[in-house]
Protein backbone atom coordinates (compact mmCIF):
# COMPACT_ATOMS: atom_id res chain seq x y z
CA UNK A 1 0.00 0.00 0.00
CA UNK A 2 1.18 3.64 -0.87
CA UNK A 3 -1.44 5.74 -0.72
CA UNK A 4 -4.66 5.64 1.94
CA UNK A 5 -7.44 8.43 1.78
CA UNK A 6 -9.31 8.58 5.02
CA UNK A 7 -12.60 10.77 5.00
CA UNK A 8 -14.11 11.71 8.43
CA UNK A 9 -15.27 15.28 9.57
CA UNK A 10 -13.58 14.42 13.12
CA UNK A 11 -10.34 15.84 13.07
CA UNK A 12 -8.94 13.60 15.91
CA UNK A 13 -10.39 10.48 14.70
CA UNK A 14 -8.66 11.11 11.01
CA UNK A 15 -5.40 11.87 13.18
CA UNK A 16 -5.70 9.38 15.18
CA UNK A 17 -6.68 6.49 12.39
CA UNK A 18 -3.21 8.43 10.09
CA UNK A 19 -0.87 7.72 12.67
CA UNK A 20 -2.11 4.27 13.78
CA UNK A 21 -1.75 3.63 9.87
CA UNK A 22 1.49 5.08 9.62
CA UNK A 23 3.22 2.92 12.70
CA UNK A 24 1.82 -0.14 11.08
CA UNK A 25 2.53 0.01 7.45
CA UNK A 26 5.89 0.95 6.56
CA UNK A 27 5.96 4.15 3.61
CA UNK A 28 2.33 4.30 3.38
CA UNK A 29 1.39 8.56 2.65
CA UNK A 30 -1.99 8.67 4.33
CA UNK A 31 -4.39 11.33 3.20
CA UNK A 32 -7.22 13.40 4.49
CA UNK A 33 -10.31 14.85 3.72
CA UNK A 34 -13.61 15.76 5.94
CA UNK A 35 -16.97 15.40 3.79
CA UNK A 36 -17.87 13.28 0.94
CA UNK A 37 -17.68 15.85 -2.21
CA UNK A 38 -14.00 15.79 -1.46
CA UNK A 39 -13.58 12.07 -1.53
CA UNK A 40 -14.70 12.35 -5.21
CA UNK A 41 -12.60 15.40 -5.72
CA UNK A 42 -9.72 13.37 -4.32
CA UNK A 43 -10.69 10.35 -7.01
CA UNK A 44 -8.83 12.14 -9.83
CA UNK A 45 -5.76 13.59 -7.70
CA UNK A 46 -4.08 9.98 -7.66
CA UNK A 47 -4.38 5.83 -7.76
CA UNK A 48 -5.46 4.80 -4.40
CA UNK A 49 -4.69 1.68 -2.57
CA UNK A 50 -7.10 2.09 0.34
CA UNK A 51 -10.13 4.77 0.80
CA UNK A 52 -11.65 4.81 4.50
CA UNK A 53 -14.94 6.47 4.76
CA UNK A 54 -16.83 7.57 7.89
CA UNK A 55 -20.21 6.47 7.45
CA UNK A 56 -21.55 9.98 8.44
CA UNK A 57 -20.40 12.75 7.15
CA UNK A 58 -21.40 16.04 5.29
CA UNK A 59 -21.97 15.33 2.08
CA UNK A 60 -23.42 12.66 0.13
CA UNK A 61 -24.88 10.07 1.92
CA UNK A 62 -22.84 6.67 1.82
CA UNK A 63 -24.70 4.53 -0.16
CA UNK A 64 -24.63 7.36 -2.52
CA UNK A 65 -21.31 7.91 -1.87
CA UNK A 66 -20.40 4.25 -2.57
CA UNK A 67 -22.14 4.53 -5.47
CA UNK A 68 -20.26 7.68 -6.78
CA UNK A 69 -16.69 6.08 -6.03
CA UNK A 70 -17.71 3.12 -8.03
CA UNK A 71 -18.43 4.87 -11.24
CA UNK A 72 -16.00 7.77 -11.01
CA UNK A 73 -13.15 4.51 -10.49
CA UNK A 74 -14.01 0.95 -9.42
CA UNK A 75 -10.94 -0.08 -8.61
CA UNK A 76 -9.80 1.20 -4.88
CA UNK A 77 -10.97 -0.85 -2.29
CA UNK A 78 -13.29 0.80 0.51
CA UNK A 79 -13.36 0.27 4.36
CA UNK A 80 -16.33 1.62 5.75
CA UNK A 81 -16.46 3.24 9.68
CA UNK A 82 -19.81 3.00 11.64
CA UNK A 83 -21.09 3.39 14.76
CA UNK A 84 -24.44 1.71 13.76
CA UNK A 85 -25.41 -1.55 14.57
CA UNK A 86 -28.14 -1.72 12.51
CA UNK A 87 -27.42 -5.21 10.59
CA UNK A 88 -29.95 -4.15 7.62
CA UNK A 89 -27.61 -1.09 7.15
CA UNK A 90 -24.48 -3.38 6.90
CA UNK A 91 -26.10 -5.14 4.12
CA UNK A 92 -26.91 -2.28 2.18
CA UNK A 93 -23.69 -0.79 2.62
CA UNK A 94 -21.52 -3.83 1.37
CA UNK A 95 -24.23 -4.37 -1.15
CA UNK A 96 -23.44 -0.68 -2.25
CA UNK A 97 -19.96 -1.15 -3.30
CA UNK A 98 -18.03 -1.72 0.51
CA UNK A 99 -15.39 -3.98 0.44
CA UNK A 100 -15.34 -4.25 4.55
CA UNK A 101 -17.28 -2.62 7.66
CA UNK A 102 -15.88 -2.17 10.98
CA UNK A 103 -17.32 -0.50 13.62
CA UNK A 104 -15.41 2.32 15.27
CA UNK A 105 -15.56 0.25 18.87
CA UNK A 106 -13.08 -2.34 17.85
CA UNK A 107 -9.62 -2.57 19.05
CA UNK A 108 -7.51 -0.70 16.59
CA UNK A 109 -5.77 -4.27 15.72
CA UNK A 110 -9.26 -5.00 14.27
CA UNK A 111 -8.66 -2.46 12.07
CA UNK A 112 -5.62 -3.25 11.27
CA UNK A 113 -6.53 -6.42 10.27
CA UNK A 114 -9.19 -4.97 8.31
CA UNK A 115 -7.25 -2.55 6.44
CA UNK A 116 -4.42 -5.13 5.15
CA UNK A 117 -7.31 -7.86 4.69
CA UNK A 118 -9.36 -5.59 2.07
CA UNK A 119 -5.99 -3.95 0.64
CA UNK A 120 -5.18 -7.63 -0.12
CA UNK A 121 -8.13 -8.39 -2.21
CA UNK A 122 -10.13 -9.73 -0.16
CA UNK A 123 -13.55 -8.50 2.08
CA UNK A 124 -14.09 -7.91 5.69
CA UNK A 125 -16.69 -8.04 8.86
CA UNK A 126 -15.90 -8.45 12.29
CA UNK A 127 -16.53 -11.59 13.41
CA UNK A 128 -19.49 -10.98 16.08
CA UNK A 129 -21.00 -8.70 12.83
CA UNK A 130 -20.86 -11.35 10.76
CA UNK A 131 -22.72 -13.99 13.29
CA UNK A 132 -25.18 -11.50 13.69
CA UNK A 133 -26.09 -10.93 10.07
CA UNK A 134 -26.40 -14.64 9.37
CA UNK A 135 -28.73 -15.56 12.53
CA UNK A 136 -30.93 -12.27 11.04
CA UNK A 137 -30.87 -13.53 7.84
CA UNK A 138 -31.90 -17.14 8.81
CA UNK A 139 -34.85 -15.75 11.17
CA UNK A 140 -35.77 -12.43 8.81
CA UNK A 141 -38.47 -10.70 11.46
CA UNK A 142 -40.82 -8.12 9.80
CA UNK A 143 -40.14 -5.20 7.84
CA UNK A 144 -39.52 -2.40 9.88
CA UNK A 145 -41.29 1.10 8.75
CA UNK A 146 -37.33 2.63 8.65
CA UNK A 147 -36.98 -0.14 6.01
CA UNK A 148 -39.57 2.06 3.44
CA UNK A 149 -37.33 4.77 3.96
CA UNK A 150 -35.05 5.45 0.58
CA UNK A 151 -31.02 6.49 0.98
CA UNK A 152 -31.33 9.85 1.81
CA UNK A 153 -34.34 9.85 3.80
CA UNK A 154 -32.76 7.64 6.05
CA UNK A 155 -29.52 9.79 6.10
CA UNK A 156 -31.56 12.31 7.44
CA UNK A 157 -33.70 10.36 9.50
CA UNK A 158 -30.30 9.32 11.41
CA UNK A 159 -29.03 13.79 11.48
CA UNK A 160 -32.88 14.35 13.01
CA UNK A 161 -32.14 11.75 15.49
CA UNK A 162 -29.00 12.63 16.61
CA UNK A 163 -30.66 16.20 17.17
CA UNK A 164 -29.49 18.14 14.18
CA UNK A 165 -31.49 20.93 12.87
CA UNK A 166 -33.34 21.50 9.73
CA UNK A 167 -31.05 24.34 8.83
CA UNK A 168 -27.89 22.80 9.60
CA UNK A 169 -29.00 19.49 7.86
CA UNK A 170 -29.38 21.57 4.34
CA UNK A 171 -25.94 23.17 5.12
CA UNK A 172 -24.08 19.83 5.66
CA UNK A 173 -26.36 18.23 2.65
CA UNK A 174 -26.28 21.26 0.07
CA UNK A 175 -29.95 21.61 0.18
CA UNK A 176 -32.89 23.86 0.95
CA UNK A 177 -34.58 24.53 3.90
CA UNK A 178 -37.96 23.30 2.52
CA UNK A 179 -35.99 20.56 0.56
CA UNK A 180 -35.06 18.77 4.43
CA UNK A 181 -38.41 20.09 5.39
CA UNK A 182 -40.51 17.87 2.56
CA UNK A 183 -37.74 14.81 3.26
CA UNK A 184 -38.80 14.82 6.82
CA UNK A 185 -42.58 15.20 6.05
CA UNK A 186 -42.13 12.16 4.27
CA UNK A 187 -40.22 10.40 6.92
CA UNK A 188 -42.89 10.91 9.21
CA UNK A 189 -45.44 9.90 6.76
CA UNK A 190 -43.75 6.94 5.83
CA UNK A 191 -42.46 5.77 9.56
CA UNK A 192 -45.49 7.18 11.81
CA UNK A 193 -43.09 9.51 13.80
CA UNK A 194 -44.62 12.65 14.28
CA UNK A 195 -41.95 14.33 16.80
CA UNK A 196 -37.91 14.33 16.45
CA UNK A 197 -37.95 13.18 19.88
CA UNK A 198 -39.98 10.04 18.41
CA UNK A 199 -37.46 9.82 15.87
CA UNK A 200 -34.53 9.70 18.44
CA UNK A 201 -36.18 7.21 20.23
CA UNK A 202 -37.16 4.81 17.49
CA UNK A 203 -33.33 5.25 16.26
CA UNK A 204 -31.37 4.70 19.37
CA UNK A 205 -34.06 1.24 19.77
CA UNK A 206 -33.12 -0.08 16.13
CA UNK A 207 -29.40 0.59 16.43
CA UNK A 208 -29.58 3.12 13.69
CA UNK A 209 -27.49 5.86 15.81
CA UNK A 210 -25.19 5.28 18.58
Amino acid sequence: MNHILIADDHAVTRRGIRELLRDAFDGVQVAEVADGNAVLAELSSRPWDLILLDVMMPGPGILELLGAIRAVDPRPPVLVLTASNEIEYVIETMKAGANGLIHKHHAADDLLHAVQRIADGGTYLHADTAITIAKTLQRRTPTLPHHDLSERELDIFRRIALGRAIKEIGFDLGLSDKTVATYLARIREKTGLTSHVDIARYALKNGLVD
